[in-house]
């Protein structure tokens, strides 16, 4: 008797829209985590230099032989329908954006077209739309993904992404706990980007980081977005790996609304950071060195203009790694920590508890001679985590039978997944050097 062999399973396509620093990561994560699992998988990768996308690559050349490269001369006139590249993107499964934020929405559309899930790394947070509704634009989106069957992964990464996979988990634990009188009365997430270095070296666009840091941080207090100056109400926290504790300081960051959002009981939200990258725009912001006064005698030329075109630009991968190796870059630390703090009533009194659950990246140098050499230490961990979150929600749908569709954050898909995969994903995590921390501490006043 013979048997007619089972024909191989149709490749898994993840198209890219731009591929810098965190794309190039993420594509290569992902590409192992298939060779782990055994899943074919391709590449299409849409982009305006198609070299520039190789060169960001220059440790992963093995991989080209499933990429296929896209030129085209600029993104907008593509997802117009201007151009007749589209027809090239036809079976993609999976479309990311990691090209920049205003093109969440377009990619959300082309999703719909392809019929393919879709992830963002980061949501605009300044844009009128948002400052207006306190609400990612994104979900104007949520019904028609919710019609066909797809899901839209949104402020996937780091932070915001594993954070608030973790939060989300832990605050929906607490929630089935269904404790006697258990109240939720605050989350605080703490960030540390911190490097040492013998150059001013930045781990992402200095120009994205003026803008939000600069920009008047919010926190949400008694239920309420409050508005508070630059660089105010500053607060220090201790992270592991640190001896002393890192100044931190209020920023307006996806958690804050999308936790608002799963968890409207909360009525205290906050997101700090704090560390080198930091301290250094909080001196040009002293130094009223992002004023948008105009010079003396130059009246079409403000002094913010001034400081945005002489800062470095963000460094090429090459000259990462070249810095890293010869001992520019001394030390680098990523990590995020949140703060729940809960009161329920124990015995007779009621009982305060700070639960912690964190995040940490320390081993940058262990970069060095892997295909992600040349990464940053802020572009690593969040490409890693985008690409593990994403492989275990697309396993969950394509092994597991799942469905998820939608828009969709991270402590959406804390909710969503099964024990299973959320194991999974803590340790995919940690396989990929993310280390995880928790802790549980009695507040109760003496």
């Amino acid at each position: 008797m013979t048997t007619t062999p089972s024909p191989a399973a149709e490749p898994l396509t993840v198209t890219f829209f731009g591929l810098g620093a965190v794309g190039s990561s993420m594509l290569i994560c992902l590409a192992e985590l298939a060779e782990r699992d055994g899943v074919p998988l391709r590449f299409v990768v849409v982009v305006l230099e198609p070299e520039l996308a190789r060169d960001a690559l220059f440790h992963a050349e093995r991989l080209f032989d499933r990429i296929q490269f896209v030129e085209v001369a600029d993104f907008d006139s593509l997802l117009d329908g201007g151009q007749p590249r589209l027809a090239e993107l036809e079976g993609t499964g999976l479309v990311v954006n990691a090209a920049h934020p205003r093109f969440n929405r377009p990619l959300l559309q082309l999703g719909l077209s392809l019929g393919a899930h879709v992830l963002d790394l980061a949501s605009d947070m300044y844009d009128a739309e948002t400052e207006r509704t306190l609400t990612f634009s994104q979900y104007a989106f949520d019904a028609p993904y919710q019609e066909r069957g797809r899901a839209a992964l949104i402020n996937f990464g780091i932070s915001p992404g594993v954070t608030n996979f973790l939060i989300g988990l832990r605050l929906h634990q607490l929630r089935a706990a269904r404790r006697r009188e258990l109240e939720i009365e605050s989350v605080d997430l703490y960030l540390l980007e911190d490097i040492e270095a013998d150059e001013i070296v930045f781990s992402w666009s200095p120009l994205v980081a003026l803008e939000e840091l600069a920009e008047r941080p919010r926190l949400l207090r008694k239920g309420r977005v409050q508005v508070l100056e630059p660089f105010s109400a500053a607060r220090e926290h201790t992270f592991p790996g640190e001896v002393a504790p890192t100044r931190q300081y209020p920023l307006y960051q996806e958690e804050l609304l999308s936790l608002h959002r799963s968890f409207p009981e909360i009525d205290s939200i906050g997101v700090y950071s704090g560390g080198s990258e930091v301290e250094l725009v909080k001196a040009l912001f002293q130094l009223n060195l992002l004023s948008k006064r105009t010079l003396p005698e130059q009246s079409e030329l403000t002094v913010e203009a001034m400081v945005r075109a002489i800062l470095p630009g963000m460094n090429k991968p090459r000259r990462i790694e070249e810095y890293l190796r010869n001992g520019v870059i001394r030390r680098a630390h990523f990590a995020a920590a949140a703060e729940i703090r809960y009161t329920e009533q124990v015995r007779s009194d009621r009982q305060t508890t700070i639960e912690t659950v964190g995040i940490g990246f320390l081993r940058y140098r262990g970069l060095l001679n892997s295909p992600y050499a040349g990464a940053t230490y802020i572009s690593y961990p969040t490409a890693v985590g985008a690409a593990i979150l994403a492989w275990q929600a697309l396993a969950f749908v394509r092994e597991d039978g799942g469905d998820l569709r939608g828009v969709i954050t991270g402590e959406d898909l804390a909710r969503l997944l099964p024990q299973t995969r959320v194991d999974a994903v803590r340790r995919d995590l940690v396989a990929w050097d993310i280390d995880l921390f928790e802790s549980v501490r009695d507040a109760t006043p003496l």
